[in-house]
Order: C-alpha cells, then sequence, then structure tokens
C-alpha cells in the first residue's frame, strides 16, 4: 500500500462559549451566521438542522470542487448531500457503537478493562507496562495514559497498528487529558474482536446493522468507502482560492477519524440518538452526560452536547465538521470542506442568535 502522509486531527473543544443571557426559548438564525462565518471562497458548506425528530432547516453553499477541480470548469455545488470526511465527529459513531455492546450485554461496563476484550486477537501479545490496566471510559474520555498517537493511516490495517502500538507504548504515569486518534482505533479494534468473538462480523458491520441501517440511512452514502477521486468533495486552503483541491484515500483508522457522511445523512443518525431508536435513553444519556466520546458547551438555553472534527494538511486544505445535540429538542449537523475556526462556537452562536 503507497504511504499516505498522516494529517493533522483538530482536537476536540472542550467548552468554546459561555453563556451570555438567559431566554426561554431559541430562535436560531442558522443561515444567517452561517453564511457570516463560512461564506467566502473557496469552497463551500452544507447544514441540517433537526427539531424533535424532524428536519427543520437545511441550506449549503459553495462548492464541493472548486472550478479549477471540474473538467468543465464550471464546479460542483456542495449540497446537504454532498459526502464530507466527517473527521474527529466518527468517534461519536463508535461510542455509540461501543454503547450498543453494552445495552446488548457483550460489554459489561465501561469501567470495564479494555485488554480482556481485546486480548483474543492477540493470544501471544505482551502489553506494554500498565496497558492492561486501561478502562473503556478512559479510552473514551481521553484519560487513558497512553501516549498521544494522531495516526489515521495505517498500510498494515487497524488490527496490526494496535498490536503494534499496544506492545510498545507502556501507560504514562500522572499524564491527564490527552487527545488521541489511537484510543478510539483501540476501541475500533476491541468492538472488532468481540464481533469475532459473537461470530457477527467487524467494526464496519456492526455499525451499520447496530446504527446506521435501523435508521434508514443508507451505507454506501454513511460509509468510510470515498468516493472515487474524480467525484468527490475535496478540501481547500482558505488563504488559496485559486488552488487545487485535497483528496482524503480511504483511512484505515475509521473509529477515530474515517466517516465519511453528507449533512443529510449525518443529521438522520443525530435523530436516531435523541429518539432512542439506537440506544436507551439511559444509555444515550449517559454516553452525553459523562463525555464518553462527546463533549458539553453552554449556550443560553441550557447544555448541549457536541462533537468537532477537523483535519489538515501541510499545506493548509482541510476541513471541519460539527454535530451538536442541543437542548429544547434541536440537534444539527455543519460541514465545511475548509477549515474553520472554532465551528461548534459557529453552530452555537447560530443557535442562540435572536
Amino acid at each position: 500500500m503507497v504511504s499516505i502522509p498522516q494529517p493533522r486531527t483538530e482536537e476536540a473543544d472542550l467548552n468554546p462559549r459561555s453563556p451570555r443571557r438567559l431566554a426561554s426559548s431559541p430562535t436560531p438564525q442558522w443561515a444567517s451566521v452561517f453564511q457570516q462565518y463560512l461564506g467566502n471562497s473557496p469552497g463551500g458548506y452544507a447544514y441540517c438542522i433537526g427539531l424533535n425528530g424532524s428536519l427543520v432547516d437545511q441550506g449549503a453553499w459553495g462548492y464541493a470542487r472548486m472550478p479549477q477541480d471540474t473538467s468543465d470548469g464550471q464546479g460542483l455545488d456542495f449540497t446537504v448531500d454532498s459526502r464530507c470526511n466527517l473527521a474527529s465527529v466518527s468517534k461519536t459513531v463508535t461510542a455509540t457503537a461501543v454503547f450498543t455492546m453494552i445495552q446488548k450485554g457483550w460489554i459489561s461496563s465501561v469501567n470495564d478493562c479494555f485488554w480482556p476484550y481485546i486480548q483474543p486477537l492477540y493470544p501471544d501479545l505482551q502489553p506494554a507496562d500498565g496497558v492492561e490496566t486501561v478502562t473503556i471510559a478512559e479510552l473514551l474520555v481521553m484519560i487513558s495514559r497512553l501516549p498521544e498517537n494522531g495516526a489515521l493511516y495505517a498500510s498494515d490495517g487497524a488490527v496490526a497498528f494496535v498490536e503494534q502500538y499496544l506492545q510498545s507504548n507502556a501507560v504514562i504515569p500522572g499524564q491527564l487529558y490527552i487527545y488521541s486518534n489511537t484510543n478510539f482505533t483501540i476501541l475500533q479494534v476491541m468492538i472488532y474482536s468481540i464481533c469475532q468473538q459473537q461470530g457477527v462480523g467487524n467494526y464496519l458491520g456492526w455499525v451499520q446493522s447496530e446504527i446506521l441501517t435501523p435508521l434508514g440511512i443508507d451505507t454506501t452514502v454513511f460509509s468510510p468507502v470515498p468516493d472515487d477521486e474524480q467525484a468527490a468533495t475535496l478540501c481547500y486552503d482558505p488563504s488559496d482560492p485559486n488552488g487545487y483541491g485535497q483528496y482524503w484515500p480511504q483511512m484505515q483508522c475509521v473509529g477515530p477519524g474515517g466517516w465519511i457522511s453528507s449533512a443529510s445523512a449525518t443529521l438522520t443518525y443525530l435523530m436516531g440518538l435523541r429518539s432512542n431508536a439506537v440506544l436507551k435513553p439511559r444509555y444515550a444519556n449517559f454516553m452525553m452526560q459523562r463525555m464518553l466520546g462527546w463533549y458539553p458547551g453552554a449556550t443560553c438555553y441550557g447544555l448541549a452536547y457536541h462533537h468537532n472534527g477537523g483535519l489538515t494538511t501541510s499545506s493548509g486544505a482541510g476541513l471541519s465538521t460539527g454535530v451538536i445535540h442541543f437542548p429544547n429538542g434541536y440537534d444539527a449537523v455543519l460541514l465545511s470542506n475548509k477549515p474553520v475556526a472554532d465551528i461548534i462556537g459557529v453552530m452555537i452562536d447560530a443557535f442562540d442568535a435572536s
């Protein structure tokens, strides 16, 4: 496999905004706020908004592929159905997959150490010092004490990557919060291991059968397999409107950052968590409220739960994504194929606007 440079992953925003005022009910201004922050060349964006499980607003602006990246020189519009790498928003999918296994009884608790669940894949592996003490919750909350690693591409596959990582990276005593993609690659491989033990396939198949298909989501749209390079949404450098776009090949470390989806399909996923079509309320609420793959954010109307994503190259081309489970029944998805400073803060601004 050709070696692919690792992108830089944008670290999750912990709490991007503080409440500015108290109010009784929101009057979001999605279109105007998003246009203010994102409505400039190059690239484009799309957003979808749900309220109590129904689509209530959507919009898009700009290009999924700029004119210089299409053979006819006309460009390809960014729409709510344009597929975009979700980057670290993928971590919410992996967290949800973990909780579907807890709900099924295949994982006893997030307080369990992950090693007994993954060890059957590596019967001859001697893990590095302290690896066997790390819990599933510590991986989800980014306090695993394992060394930081941002890899999304693994030429030999995720299983081989995790094997090498676990035997050569001991826990670091005293290390607290460290944002690391590999925490979620370990969870991806743990889910794969449990699926193998239960005879039900793999990580990808589990997410499809337990999350996407029950919600009626097209698994060719919400998938780790990118569109063809000649048709896919590309990513751009905001400082270079005439520059060519960046294409992201398929990522082997899907769990932390490799899922690809449209704004419309991602909203269906997000609303499915609210409607408890995938997880019972006590599991969905526990996952978000305990920050197990999600982060809290203050709004004028109460606490929201979110995750942002971002990928950038050394040249400056990149993307930004965000999903938020707002109070008052709102869910929001925003996908941009260029980097956006504080995309979660932008979404909260739109929600809080009057």
